[in-house]
């Protein structure tokens, strides 16, 4: 991503000193729409990228504010560095982009909602990341069900409403009779129930007394990684099993 940042600040600067290259639009165009599309790097954008969605509308912006290449050069890097610096030192999630397809795919509002509000407050807010993980679990769980016309009450415990999904999934432990099935569906099942322990315990849906246990950006990190994950094994097999039930 860093070089794609260094791109995109040499197209501007192209632009702006007069040294045009025939592809710079179409690639303005594409890196623009990358950054945008992602949560964290559309805060960071330069304030001349963000209001200029074409190259071309970059031209008039630009040589109003400044008349000398020099002078125009500098902006451009001064606007860049916060997105720079964001890059250089971002912790690398590679399997953010992953669960996030697999979210957007899912086209539920309170699924893509909560993921992106886990992700936000991943590092800054762990408490806040932790509950967010718990509701996108939650969440996805619902939207399944709901679905694939399965009652439920909506006061249900994650570990159950898990289990109510699991099951109209075929991927409760019980419903498989090989040793390794079973141990993998029923090592799920446990990890759910440690999964909303740990919100009881260190989310902020619930008050907690002076002194009490304050949770790290690891234990956020290990939530909103746990809850993601589920939340696209969850999707795929729904959408895979809803396929083959189409195709046959």
């Amino acid at each position: 991503m860093i070089q794609k940042a260094t791109d995109l600040r040499l197209v501007l600067t192209r632009y702006a000193t007069g040294e045009n290259i025939d592809k710079d639009p179409e690639v303005y165009l594409e890196l623009r729409s990358e950054f945008w599309g992602d949560i964290f790097t559309r805060k960071l954008l330069p304030e001349c990228v963000i209001s200029c969605r074409l190259l071309a509308d970059f031209w008039p912006y630009i040589k109003c504010k400044f008349k000398t290449y020099a002078d125009r050069r500098d902006y451009i890097r001064q606007e860049f560095e916060p997105l720079m610096r964001y890059l250089e030192g971002e912790r690398a999630y590679f399997h953010d982009d992953i669960i996030g397809d697999a979210v957007t795919k899912f086209d539920c509002d309170s699924v893509l909602h909560f993921w992106e509000k886990a992700l936000e407050r991943r590092e800054a807010d762990p408490d806040g990341a932790i509950t967010a993980a718990r509701s996108l679990a939650e969440s996805v769980c619902k939207q399944i069900l709901t679905e694939r016309n399965v009652a439920f009450e909506d006061e249900l415990s994650l570990p159950k409403l898990f289990k109510l999904t699991a099951q109209c999934l075929n991927m409760s432990a019980e419903q498989h009779d090989e040793a390794i099935f079973k141990q993998i569906l029923g090592g799920l099942q446990s990890a759910i129930h440690g999964f909303a322990t740990l919100r009881n315990a260190l989310g902020d849906a619930h008050g907690k007394p002076g002194g009490g246990y304050k949770p790290l950006v690891r234990h956020a990190e290990l939530a909103v990684n746990l809850a993601g994950t589920f939340a696209s094994y969850l999707i795929q097999a729904h959408h895979e099993t809803s396929l083959n039930s189409t195709s046959n």
